[in-house]
Parts: structure tokens; sequence; C-alpha cells
């Protein structure tokens, strides 16, 4: 998600969050996960905080509570966002990614709205030689909703 090569455990977590967001497995089994790293040395929970929230609303609000406020405050999820909008600028998943950034917001983890404004304008520049306005207004959503957070800081 951000060029640091990941651990197996990484990977296997991802693929957890992957699966719930799916319904194919439950959300208990991905925070149970989660909680089972805090001893492993090379354990990051910011970086595991982002992977939910990018990957599933759901296990993001089943480990929220146990990141620490400096582990959140280090969260990457505006960058992981804004460099995914380019290929994954669908319906459903600006409408996602927008609950993600309330969520984070309200749960004390710093979003840059900035950062996801470049973002939106970047894709919507993208897909401005090629597609239609109802492809484009997914992310148009999504940047009004990061403008209406942005005048709301």
């Amino acid at each position: 998600m951000d060029g640091h090569i990941r651990s197996e455990r990484e990977e296997y977590f991802e693929e957890l969050c992957i699966s719930v967001d799916a319904d194919e497995t439950h959300e208990q089994e991905a925070i149970e996960f989660f909680e089972n790293q805090f001893e492993e040395k090379d354990f990051d929970p910011a970086q595991w905080l982002d992977i939910a929230l990018y990957y599933s609303p759901a296990v993001a609000r089943g480990i929220i509570d146990l990141v620490g406020p400096d582990d959140k405050a280090r969260s990457n999820i505006a960058e992981v966002i804004a460099d995914n909008l380019d290929i994954s600028y669908g319906e459903d998943e600006c409408q996602q990614f927008a609950e993600t950034i309330q969520f984070a917001l309200a749960n004390g983890v710093p979003v840059d709205l900035d950062l996801v404004l470049d973002g939106c304008q970047r894709a919507i520049d993208d897909l401005e030689t090629w597609a239609d306005d109802d492809t484009k207004e997914p992310l148009m959503r999504l940047r009004e909703e990061v403008l209406r957070l942005q005048g709301e800081q």
C-alpha cells in the first residue's frame, strides 16, 4: 500500500480483511489475529490499521480502540486512498472511502484531506479524456464530501 515490504503476517491480515469485506470471513477472526500481533517485534499497529481502514470497515471498527494515539497519528490512510483513486473510483469504493475518512476522523486518526482532494482531482483528470459523467460521478461526490469535511475542521 505505501511501498514498504510487507511481512507474511501483514499479507495474511490483508487477506482476512478482504475476506471479511466480501462476507466470506467473520470480522472477529481478523480482529483476534490483530490482537495476537502486539507481542511481535516487527508489529506496526499504524500499518495494520491502514490495512483495515482500506479493506474492511468492520475490522477497522473492531480494532480502532486497540490502537494508541501515537500509532493513529502515524496512519497513512489519506495517502493510501489518494494513491488508489485512479483504479478504485466506482460507486461502492468511493462511498466506502468517504465512510472510512469520516470514521477515521471521528476516532482520532488524522486524515490529510488535501492529499485526498489531490488524489480525487488526479483521478478525475485521468478520466476526463475517456469517461462519461456517470463514471466520474462517484469521484465528484467523494471530492464534495472531502471538501465538506474540510470545512468542518
